[in-house]
Formats: C-alpha cells, structure tokens, sequence
C-alpha cells in the first residue's frame, strides 16, 4: 500500500471514529432527554392526584353539610329547592 493510500485510509477511520463519536454523544443526550421528560410526567401526575384526591375530600365535606342541612331543616331545604326551579324555569322559557 502506498503512503498516500495509508493516509487516505487514517482519515476516513478518523472521520468514522468522529461520527461514531458524535452519534454516541447524541444517543446520551436523547436518552437524558427522555428521562427527564418521564420524569416531569411523574412529577405531573403525581400532582395531578394530589389535587384529585383533595378535591374528592372538599367535595364529600360539602355534600356532608348539605346532606346534615336538609336533615336538620327540611322545610327550608323544600323551599329554597322550589325557588330554584322557579328561577330556572323563568330563566330557560322559550320567549314567544
């Protein structure tokens, strides 16, 4: 093999090393890349529950002291629901 030939070869085993070495580089920070976006999502969710779970516990407060409310006042629980479905079926009529 000529000198010429041999450093003709080093070169494109230098370029292939380099390319190699570049997608090795961009493999890693695909990968970290990915990590970190499962890792927001965990964070995500987990959060996400949390807000479920407290609104789950503020909504069986509210139906507990609605439900002792009626229990403790029932005529006026008949009355204030009687003037609700006034006012909304005043407020839904179709107009002529």
């Amino acid at each position: 093999m000529t000198q010429k030939a041999a450093t003709k070869n080093d070169h494109s085993n230098e370029k292939s090393k380099s390319a190699a070495a570049v997608k090795e580089r961009a493999a890693q920070t695909v990968e970290k890349s990915v990590e970190a976006a499962q890792d927001s999502m965990s964070q995500a969710a987990d959060q996400a529950k949390q807000v479920a779970e407290q609104a789950n516990a503020e909504i069986s407060k509210l139906t507990e002291k609605g439900t002792d409310f009626v229990r403790q006042n029932p005529g006026a629980a008949v009355v204030g629901a009687v003037g609700v479905g006034l006012l909304l079926g005043l407020a839904l009529r179709s107009r002529d």
